[in-house]
């Protein structure tokens, strides 16, 4: 048994170790013992217990699945400084003095890990040290608001229990690095992770307990890693395919309705031709809601369902109850769920209690997600059980999918979900979903169009309705943003296949939505958050969703900064089929209303279920197309292609068929849509290696009645959805092939004279005649912790690289590059364009941006409020200097006002004070107050007798110029609704 040591304290000396039957055990000299567990060849557990138990296993992770054989076959060895441990490829070298481990990987000759100085343990606390590469970058962590890419920064393993910036839901005790490893704390417990915000060349990671117990993960790549990680929790679940469709989850039980007008921007038009908005007392109250139309038919779940199939959006699962007080009566839940059931819906719940025989899924909490699968596994026997989640931890991606909700109705909204998706997938939370137009605020049309557009290319797509006043409905705004959204909704159908397949691929630890370096590895810009308003959904489809409210005269949506990767690959816009050369960001590009950003990967072949593919021919290139027969079990089949354009010539090959699942179909017909520039030579076809005869059809109406045969189509569209929206059209050769048996079928494909994108078609010729621009600078007066510009002498067409990567889209005799990092050199220069001809190079020149304002705002400040707050808004989250959090009173002002004070650690000199009210509501906005100052903390005088805002979203300043101060009160006198809350209180020193 260890010694009991009290006080935290560096891990001592090693000074024993020894090869027990199923682990080695460590002996070091400050009185713990430590056990390294070999699991495999690449999963190590270090378990260090002060208290000499070893038995805990907090994350109940999958350790019976692992047998002892690893162990006995490792050797150790002990020399003057280390122990050392071998199994296959991997040494683990356990320093004598100090204690540190270092694991060495022969097979990439380098460290894949090592500590920099040993344990600390002790005070409620345990933590590791561990150098830090120059170009090494850290993810994982769950839920980390705004961000997926950690280098650089500290995060959380802490439930805040908001998912906006610099919030965090979903805590995973995980991380991984690009130098090939990953860790997994096996703890419950709170936590810091600290990569480099202090000592770059360091990680500090900390966890709020004293046991030490930890896993190394060893991988090549993110994948292996993450297929690790799921040998220990579990791989994601399967998602039955409804779960692909459009969700909906509502609150049938407590809502009442009274009766609005139109000029009301939360009432809904309802069926009888009022409008209503939702009751907040009983006063006025015409109907109440509830699930089968036992009080009033209009507001009940059945007339929702009638709704949206009325207005053509086909729902796939419903959740009836989301949110409710109360679980539902469970004679009205059955007659509900038998209705639901009849329209093609899945009924689900939201209360545990209340899971029926013919209940599909359930939405639940982290408590409760792995009962209510198994339940639900159990209840639907061969069928999918779909669990989703508000929240999670290591082991719920087994289980369930993750499904939040955030304020909906803003742009910067946007921006965060996107980053915050690609860091639960990079934490091996496959599945998971936001929902579209938020949980609350929202009432933004062109926000809430452009959220399901993009959403719709997610793993999930769903809306929260009924937690806010304004309706979370894709049809609520208008017949144009209702018609849009019906076409993102069908080209979802449209891509479910790959989808699905993205999905069940996932179970091996691929990522369905995928930030740019897991493609593109070989670009360092990747690795970073540079690029984390876009991502790759797959291999093949690149989506850069709107996330900011600029406009042209048109009324068309402004896209800077739109990095389309890699020089060798040539992407293609799938509504227009313009391309675009990769290795290089865009500008100045407009998108109407309707079209997303979406671009497909030269080469790629996209399957749109039942055997129909549209191929993008470059260079060779092999797809493999998962599917099953939607039961729940591990049977899969695989569909391979091949398109192999060479010198001209285009060969499809599609292999038969093994392992066909029961109950699919053997005699399948093939479709193909195959785009091309011009027309081809020669179409021929060998079935089994024997040509067959494969007619041309003169017309494309003559070409839907052939079973066999192919057609030049110069109106082709590759999302029949959006023909009513855009005129443009690409060429394409359609081919049909019969019915066969695809089980023991070998097709072949050759496609003469065949020309679609070449690598270098869209580079640039440098022409002698165009001179190189002279002395262009940056406009230091323009100049800002995240902006630059750049200016140069002549009115021209120009391209600017920056730090390596090509800028296009620039014209003018200036530009100012936003969405930079503070504190960071840039390097530039510039050429001018003209068509595919550009100058030579300019000289280089660039500027550093300024230092954020927010490294000189006062830390640790802390509010006391003369009133209550709100449960789950306390005064802590007014100044934790993080965005997403928000504080709120839970009573409304009286005639005594309401006083705050700030305190700080230390007297103080500040510049100003900014207030950030609420931004999707009107709620607790401060409109009337006045300001105090105290030198001591005790005794406070006049600063602003009377300071009056306009009830409006923007951000409060007052001026606090030569001010000193030990703390500072605000006393509120008038709100925009008796309430007062607070998004942050900043407080700015001046910068010097």
């Amino acid at each position: 048994m260890a010694q009991t040591i009290q006080g935290r304290h560096q891990l001592g000396a090693l000074v024993g170790a020894q090869k027990a039957e199923n682990f080695y055990e460590l002996h070091y000299s400050s009185g713990e013992t430590a056990r390294l567990y070999i699991l495999s060849d690449s999963i190590f557990r270090f378990y260090l217990d002060p208290k000499g138990a070893f038995q805990a296993n907090a994350l109940d992770l999958n350790l019976s699945s692992f047998d002892n054989s690893y162990h006995q076959k490792s050797s150790a060895k002990a020399t003057s400084e280390a122990f050392i441990i071998q199994t296959g490829s991997i040494k683990l070298v356990f320093g004598q003095k100090p204690a540190t481990l270092t694991i060495f990987d022969e097979q990439v000759h380098r460290n894949r890990l090592s500590q920099t100085s040993p344990l600390e343990i002790g005070d409620g606390a345990s933590i590791e040290f561990l150098k830090q590469n120059q170009n090494e970058y850290y993810y994982g962590g769950g839920l980390q608001g705004g961000h997926f890419s950690h280098k650089g920064k500290k995060i959380q393993i802490k439930d805040l229990k908001v998912a906006g910036n610099g919030g965090v839901i979903n805590p995973i005790p995980f991380f991984w690095s690009n130098a090939g490893f990953g860790e997994l704390r096996n703890t419950n417990s709170n936590g810091t992770y600290d990569f480099g915000s202090k000592n770059s060349s360091n990680c500090l990671l900390s966890h709020n307990c004293e046991e030490f117990d930890t896993f190394y993960l060893i991988g090549n790549s993110p994948q292996s890693i993450l297929q690790k990680l799921y040998q220990l929790t579990g791989k994601p679940f399967n998602l039955p395919k409804y779960a692909l469709g459009l969700g909906y989850l509502g609150n049938f039980l407590d809502f009442t309705w009274k009766k609005s007008d139109n000029t009301n921007r939360t009432a809904t038009k309802f069926e009888d031709g009022d409008y209503y908005e939702k009751a907040t007392s009983p006063e006025n109250v015409a109907a109440k809601a509830s699930l089968n139309g036992e009080e009033s038919a209009i507001f009940s779940a059945r007339a929702m369902i009638d709704r949206y199939h009325k207005m053509k959006f086909p729902l796939s699962y419903f959740i009836p109850d989301f949110g409710s007080q109360k679980p539902a009566n469970l004679d009205e839940l059955q007659s509900f769920n038998e209705y639901a059931l009849s329209q093609g819906v899945m009924p689900g719940t939201a209360h545990v209690e209340t899971l029926l025989a013919n209940t599909q899924l359930a939405y639940t909490n982290k408590q409760n997600e792995a009962k209510t699968y198994s339940a639900l596994a159990n209840s639907l026997k061969q069928q999918r059980p779909l669990v989703l989640t508000n929240n999670g931890n290591a082991k719920s991606f087994h289980t369930s999918a993750l499904a939040f909700g955030e304020d909906g109705g803003e742009w910067d909204t946007l921006k965060n979900q996107i980053a915050s998706l690609l860091g639960l997938s990079l934490s091996g939370q496959a599945i998971s979903g936001c929902a579209v137009d938020g949980l609350r605020g929202g009432g933004n049309a062109t926000v809430s169009v452009r959220d399901f557009e993009w959403k719709s290319f997610t793993p999930l797509l769903f809306s929260m309705d009924g937690q806010g006043p304004t309706p979370k409905l894709p049809f609520v705004y208008n017949n144009k943003i209702s018609k849009i959204n019906r076409a993102y909704l069908a080209l979802r159908k449209q891509f479910s296949s790959y989808l699905y397949t993205l999905i069940k691929k996932a179970q091996n630890g691929d990522l369905i939505i995928r930030p740019l370096f897991m493609e593109f590895p070989h670009e360092k810009t990747n690795y970073s958050d540079e690029w984390a308003n876009e991502f790759m959904l797959g291999e093949d489809l690149l989506i850069a969703p709107i996330t900011d409210g600029r406009e042209d005269e048109k009324g068309y949506a402004i896209k800077d900064r739109l990095y389309l990767p890699d020089h060798r690959t040539i992407w293609i816009d799938l509504f227009t089929g313009k391309k675009y050369a990769g290795g290089r960001v865009y500008n100045n590009l407009s998108f109407p209303i309707w079209h997303l950003p979406v671009f497909v990967r030269s080469g790629a072949i996209l399957s749109q279920g039942n055997r129909i593919f549209t191929i993008y021919p470059q260079g060779k290139k092999t797809a493999k197309i998962l599917n099953d027969n939607n039961l729940n079990s591990d049977e899969t089949y695989t569909t391979t292609i091949t398109s192999n354009l060479n010198d001209d010539r285009l060969h499809l090959s599609f292999e038969p068929i093994e392992n066909l699942c029961d109950g699919v179909a053997k005699d399948q017909a093939t479709y193909l849509n195959i785009l091309i520039d011009h027309y081809p030579g020669n179409v021929s076809l060998k079935i089994n290696d024997e040509p067959v005869r494969l007619n041309e059809s003169g017309s494309f109406n003559a070409f839907l009645t052939t079973k066999e045969g192919y057609y030049f189509n110069t109106n082709f569209i590759a999302a029949p959805a959006f023909s009513d929206f855009t005129k443009q059209r690409q060429t394409a050769l359609q081919i049909k092939l019969a019915k066969r048996d695809i089980t023991d079928t070998k097709i072949d494909i050759f496609i003469d004279n065949f020309h679609y994108v070449k690598a270098n078609e869209a580079h640039a010729i440098i022409d002698s005649a165009l001179r190189a621009p002279g002395k262009p600078s940056i406009n230091p007066d323009k100049t800002t912790a995240h902006s630059l510009t750049a200016i140069w002498p002549n009115d021209a067409q120009v391209q600017i690289e920056v730090n390596d990567l090509i800028y296009d889209g620039i014209s003018g005799k200036s530009f100012t590059f936003n969405n930079l990092k503070s504190e960071t050199l840039y390097k530039m220069r510039l050429r001018y364009l003209s068509h595919n001809k550009v100058s030579e190079w300019s000289d280089y020149f660039g500027g550093r941006t300024k230092p954020s304002q927010y490294k000189f705002a006062v830390k640790n400040v802390k509010m006391h409020s003369s009133m209550l707050s709100q449960e789950g808004h306390d005064v802590a989250l007014a100044t934790d200097m993080l965005p997403a959090s928000e504080w709120r009173t839970a009573n409304k002002l009286t005639n005594e006002g309401l006083t705050l004070t700030f305190n700080f650690t230390q007297e103080e000199e500040l510049s100003r004070m900014v207030y950030l009210p609420r931004t999707v509501d009107q709620v607790g906005r401060i409109i009337k107050a006045s300001l105090a100052i105290s030198k001591d903390g005790i005794h406070f005088e006049p600063y602003r007798d009377e300071i009056n805002w306009p009830n409006d979203p923007k951000n409060k300043v007052v001026g606090l110029r030569d001010v000193k101060a030990k703390a500072i009160q605000m006393h509120i006198i008038e709100s925009s609704d008796g309430l007062v809350a607070a998004k942050q209180f900043y407080f700015f020193k001046p910068k010097k």
